[in-house]
């Protein structure tokens, strides 16, 4: 989406994937994103190496050498992190979000996931799952407790055309100054809370 309406930009991705010391991993996240191959991606997969939080450990030298670069949007995405994990505590992103399946578990559980403390936006993903409701009602309620300016959205990533995917994507270029055309209505695609 970002490569079509933005024809002139360029984007980097760091994607992790889980590691044990000593082994390998499968770093398969670029036989899974259609355009990762295309001339203004620059698609990179990191190995945990069995560091804790999400990243690797060669993160932040990455990052570096990739913000030396012509990039319009550098995008980092995280292994599955635990309840404890805040991978990008300090100043390492502009910008975090933290996406989550509606089967958290109980109202006990939700409480204890850290990173629903610091990320700047949620999503709830799998809208379309019987307990998406009740679970992005659950997650407002423990949002509001942290009297955060933090956004919420609901997303089918399965659809192609999701009102969810709509706003996070408009959410996300807001603070670097990119607007995404109008969409087929001929409105631009507005976030909620």
């Amino acid at each position: 989406r970002y490569l079509k309406q933005f024809p002139q930009n360029r984007i980097a991705i760091l994607s992790h994937d889980p590691s044990i010391v000593g082994d390998g991993a499968l770093l398969g996240d670029r036989a899974t994103m259609i355009h990762s191959q295309h001339d203004r991606v620059f698609m990179r997969s990191l190995a945990t190496r069995g560091r804790a939080g999400g990243l690797s450990p060669q993160t932040e030298p990455v990052l570096a050498a990739l913000q030396r670069m012509p990039f319009d949007l550098i995008i980092i995405e995280t292994v599955g992190t635990g309840q404890e994990a805040m991978p990008f505590a300090g100043n390492l992103v502009d910008r975090s979000v933290f996406v989550m399946s509606p089967e958290y578990g109980s109202k006990l559980q939700l409480q204890k996931i850290a990173m629903l403390d610091i990320a700047d936006m949620i999503v709830v993903n799998k809208g379309d799952l019987a307990g998406a409701p009740r679970a992005a009602a659950e997650v407002a309620e423990r949002l509001a407790r942290s009297r955060k300016d933090q956004k919420i959205f609901t997303t089918q990533a399965k659809r192609h055309r999701d009102g969810g995917v709509d706003q996070l994507f408009h959410e996300l270029l807001a603070p670097i100054g990119e607007e995404p055309p109008p969409t087929r209505r001929g409105r631009r695609a507005e976030s909620r809370k």
